[in-house]
């Protein structure tokens, strides 16, 4: 082979070797192509997420900040809370503290409406002492005086001057002895020293018991007492006391009533009470008098029909008893035309407070 036939195989080899070259050139510049079309998908795409992530970031920025605003206002309203809740306990414990001082002044003013009444009660007492100390100087100078003379003119006087005399004592020494029973009954009774033992009884039964031991002081003076009550009334009371106040409306009736007048001693029963009457047609109280009766304060005696000393003691006893009882005692009375004294206790076995 000549070099001319080499030369143009090898042009002919060459220009395949080009052709392929361009071939694969446009291969790889279609591929390198392909890839900056890829990377510019890719380019794009990372800028979008970019974009999307940036606005990611300031929403989340955005709620972070809400959160920190709303850490922030919940914080001011929990110091607020804080706040508010010791300002209630605060209030609570002034509320505490003036209910404490109401209750305080409370018992202060109990307390001192009590020592007014203490006071009250003992000036009254005071005057009621000074009042039976009068009372009782007057009796024994009395007494003094009659057994003087009558020692002085023993020998002058006849047997019947002398009788008087006697009796004039005997009297006066009687008056005198009841009124130290009724002081020591009510110095036992204020000082709580008399027993109070209340049991079931029948009162048709004590009422005659009275009566009949006051019957001889009714006859001096003609002075009828009829008693009417149902025999089966019980009454709940305490023996003693009981008689003791029947005694002293029985007497009283007794001595404020003219020769042959009439006292009526009647019991009424209701469902958990009985109410007890003692009426007479006697001389009746004075209107100024009715509310001195049952007040120590205002203590005072009263001659009876047949100038019959009191004591002025037995209707505060009464009134004491009556109300130990639970009872209450009155009285209605009309000057000139009688009297009538009336008392409740109970009729149930129950004891009262």
């Amino acid at each position: 082979m000549n070099k001319r036939e080499k030369l143009d195989e090898l042009i002919n080899v060459n220009e395949e070797n080009a052709l392929e070259l361009v071939a694969a050139n446009k291969k790889v510049a279609f591929q390198n192509d392909e890839k900056g079309k890829h990377v510019a998908e890719l380019i794009v795409a990372n800028e979008e997420n970019a974009l999307a992530l940036v606005a990611a970031n300031k929403l989340i920025a955005a709620q972070n900040e809400l959160i920190r605003k709303r850490e922030v206002e919940l914080i001011i309203a929990n110091k607020e809370l804080a706040f508010q809740a010791e300002l209630i306990i605060a209030n609570k414990e002034l509320a505490f503290q003036y209910e404490e001082k109401a209750k305080r002044a409370d018992e202060l003013f109990i307390m001192n409406n009590e020592l007014k009444q203490l006071l009250q009660l003992n000036a009254d007492k005071d005057r009621f002492i000074s009042i039976l100390g009068h009372d009782l100087r007057s009796p024994f100078n009395v007494l003094l005086g009659l057994s003087e003379l009558l020692i002085e003119n023993i020998r002058k006087y006849d047997i019947g001057e002398i009788e008087n005399q006697v009796n004039l004592i005997n009297k006066t020494a009687q008056n005198t002895y009841i009124l130290l029973e009724d002081l020591l009954m009510w110095v036992r009774a204020e000082s709580g020293k008399i027993p109070f033992e209340p049991q079931k009884l029948k009162f048709t039964n004590i009422c005659h018991d009275v009566i009949e031991n006051l019957e001889l002081n009714a006859k001096i003076k003609n002075i009828t007492i009829n008693h009417s009550a149902m025999e089966e009334i019980n009454i709940f009371a305490d023996i003693d006391m009981l008689k003791m106040v029947l005694r002293n409306l029985i007497s009283n009736a007794i001595k404020f009533t003219n020769n042959g007048g009439q006292i009526d001693i009647s019991a009424e029963q209701t469902d958990s009470t009985i109410t007890i009457s003692v009426l007479d047609n006697g001389i009746g109280i004075e209107p100024e008098s009715l509310t001195k009766i049952f007040d120590i304060s205002q203590f005072h005696t009263t001659t009876g029909t047949a100038e019959e000393k009191g004591t002025g003691l037995g209707l505060l006893l009464c009134k004491e008893f009556v109300e130990k009882h639970g009872g209450k005692i009155w009285v209605d009375s009309e000057f000139g035309k009688g009297s009538e004294f009336k008392f409740t206790l109970p009729i149930s076995a129950e004891q009262p407070d």
